[in-house]
């Protein structure tokens, strides 16, 4: 029993403004499944326009390139849901989902997903800013992936996912410490370019590794390092 506990939509984001007894109308209107750490859970360019949402765990929402070379989009925790996309156009699917950890899924119809959306004008609107912010953060990787190199691209992803620590002001802090290989996926690259940007910035006094953390020592110095980079050349 306290498994099914953890069966409803309730715990997601989107359906904040309805009603208990319509949750669990829609939870009864749900396929729900348990996914183990590593399995794919949607691939690139399935026809399949269902809408899952997290409810326990962790997923990683990935391109796979024809050459093996994989690129990470974004992660995404509980409370949230990803195949929104295919569901409102009924093309396939523009990324892989991958299970980080173990996780508890419902799926729902897309016929169902778009009936709630269209009669509940709330969720509209999550779903819209969802939309949007997925709209701005790809435009933002694109800016990035155009006009930075490697290193500065893995700058600039140390401090997106950093935060700052409350007793220094200067330092931000990374936790769990990211594995080489998910930072490299992160900013197309390869792993041992990671790590070996990595050890620099150690050597110069900017990065302090922990056994639970990475410590970005001097934040402003990290930006300006970025900034520096980015300024037109003087040279003749």
């Amino acid at each position: 029993m306290a498994a099914r506990q953890t069966e409803t939509l309730a715990r997601v984001d989107l359906f904040r403004s309805l009603a208990p007894a319509e949750i669990i109308q829609l939870d009864t209107r749900c396929i729900w499944r348990r996914a183990k750490a590593k399995e794919w859970i949607i691939d690139y360019q399935d026809e399949g326009t269902d809408v899952f949402f997290l409810i326990t765990g962790v997923v990683r929402v990935m391109i796979r390139c024809v050459s093996g070379r994989e690129t990470i989009l974004r992660d995404i925790e509980a409370g949230a849901y990803f195949g929104e996309l295919a569901a409102i156009d009924g093309q396939a699917r523009s990324a892989s989902i991958l299970a980080v950890t173990d996780a508890t899924i419902a799926k729902m119809a897309a016929s169902t997903f778009l009936e709630t959306v269209t009669e509940h004008p709330d969720v509209c609107l999550q779903l819209l800013r969802l939309v949007t912010g997925q709209v701005r953060m790809l435009s933002n990787r694109v800016n990035e992936f155009t006009t930075l190199c490697v290193r500065d691209r893995l700058y600039v992803e140390l401090l997106r996912v950093s935060r700052p620590d409350r007793e220094h002001d200067q330092q931000a802090i990374i936790s769990p410490p990211p594995l080489h290989a998910d930072l490299a996926g992160r900013i197309s690259t390869r792993r041992e370019t990671v790590t070996k940007e990595l050890s620099a910035l150690e050597r110069e006094g900017l990065l302090q590794r922990g056994r639970r953390s990475l410590v970005i020592l001097d934040v402003p110095r990290l930006v300006g390092m970025i900034d520096e980079d980015q300024r037109p050349s003087t040279a003749p």
